[in-house]
C-alpha cells in the first residue's frame, strides 16, 4: 500500500513541475540541481543525484493537485473534454520532469543510480502520454524499481530523503 501511494506521489511530483509556468513555490525540499554543482559537474556524486530527485518530488504545488483532482473527477463524470484539458495542462510537467532526472542521470557515475534516474525518467515520459487519469495506476509499475534503488543506494551513501520514502 505504501508503495502504491508512493508511486501515485510520483506521478502527482511529475505534475509539480509547472510550478514554472504556474507561478506556484515548492512545498519543500532542496532544489533540483545541487547549488553546489556547477553546470560542469559531469560526474556528480550519489548524494547529489540523491539531492536532485528527493527535489522533484518536493515539488509539489495547489494547483498541480488540482489538476489532477479535477481530471480523476472528470473522468468519473464521463466528462471528457475536461479530462483532455487537464491531461494537456500536465503533459509539459511530466516532460519537464523527465528531462530533469535524465539530466541528474546523465550526471552521475554510479551505474546503478544513473539506471534508477533513467528509469524514472522513462516513467515521466509515459506519463505525459497518457489519455486517461486512470492509467496513473501503471505509475507504481514504472517508477517502484528506479524509487527502491535509490532509497538504498541513497540511504547508503548517507544521504537521508525527505521527500522520496
Amino acid at each position: 500500500m505504501r508503495r502504491t501511494a508512493v508511486s501515485v506521489l510520483l506521478a502527482v511530483v511529475m505534475t509539480g513541475v509547472v510550478a514554472c509556468s504556474d507561478a506556484a513555490e515548492p512545498q519543500a525540499g532542496p532544489s533540483v540541481v545541487p547549488a553546489s554543482s556547477a553546470a560542469s559537474d559531469v560526474l556528480a556524486s550519489v548524494p547529489a543525484a540523491c539531492e536532485a530527485a528527493d527535489g522533484l518530488y518536493a515539488t509539489l504545488n495547489t494547483q498541480t493537485q488540482q489538476h489532477i483532482q479535477r481530471g480523476f473527477e472528470a473522468e468519473k463524470r464521463g466528462d471528457k473534454a475536461t479530462v483532455a484539458k487537464e491531461l494537456e495542462a500536465l503533459e509539459p510537467t511530466f516532460l519537464a520532469v523527465a528531462a530533469k532526472f535524465a539530466e541528474a542521470s546523465d550526471r552521475v557515475a554510479d551505474a546503478e543510480v544513473k539506471v534508477a534516474l533513467t528509469d524514472l525518467s522513462d516513467a515521466a515520459v509515459a506519463a505525459s502520454t497518457f489519455t486517461k487519469f486512470s492509467e496513473f495506476g501503471s505509475m507504481q509499475q514504472l517508477t517502484v524499481s528506479g524509487e527502491l534503488v535509490l532509497i538504498r543506494r541513497c540511504r547508503n551513501a548517507g544521504y537521508k530523503l525527505v521527500n522520496l520514502v
